[in-house]
């Protein structure tokens, strides 16, 4: 597997990667922890991102449980488009309805057996493409971070 870096999620505190130069780059208001998500595994972590202009949410999970595989089993491998994110191998995921507005999903292959989720959920007002756009900006500005970890 070809990686910049292979990074060990369980020692990953997702809030580490928004720095102030992501926060700056995408107009980030306030960034902070939430509860993990038990689906994704025990020491799994969740930080959230809010934006300036409000539109979207973007939230940052470990997945410590389970790898590419278990991505392909779980959501369908028909459904994950590839994608390449600061150099690891990604999967981009659309939802088209998440809770109040559309949501996406960015899978980031950080080491074998984990992934990093970068996803955004927009308004009612915003377009599953435009949610997409969103979480691959995030994504792409936190992959270069993760390789420094």
């Amino acid at each position: 597997m070809n990686r910049p870096k292979a990074v060990d999620l369980k020692a990953l505190d997702p809030c580490t990667l928004i720095t102030p130069e992501v926060k700056t780059a995408l107009g980030v208001r306030v960034v902070g922890p939430r509860d993990p998500l038990p689906d994704y595994g025990e020491g799994s972590k969740t930080c959230t991102a809010n934006f300036e202009d409000r539109t979207y949410v973007s939230s940052i999970y470990t997945l410590v449980n389970g790898g590419v595989d278990r991505l392909k089993r779980t959501v369908g491998e028909a459904e994950l488009t590839p994608l390449q994110v600061a150099g690891y191998p990604a999967y981009v995921n659309k939802v088209p309805k998440a809770g109040l507005g559309p949501g996406c999903d960015v899978y980031i292959d950080a080491t074998d057996g984990q992934l990093l989720l970068v996803g955004a959920t927009g308004d009612s007002k915003s377009t599953v493409d435009a949610t997409c756009e969103q979480a691959k900006k995030v994504a792409n500005a936190v992959g270069p971070v993760l390789a420094t970890k």
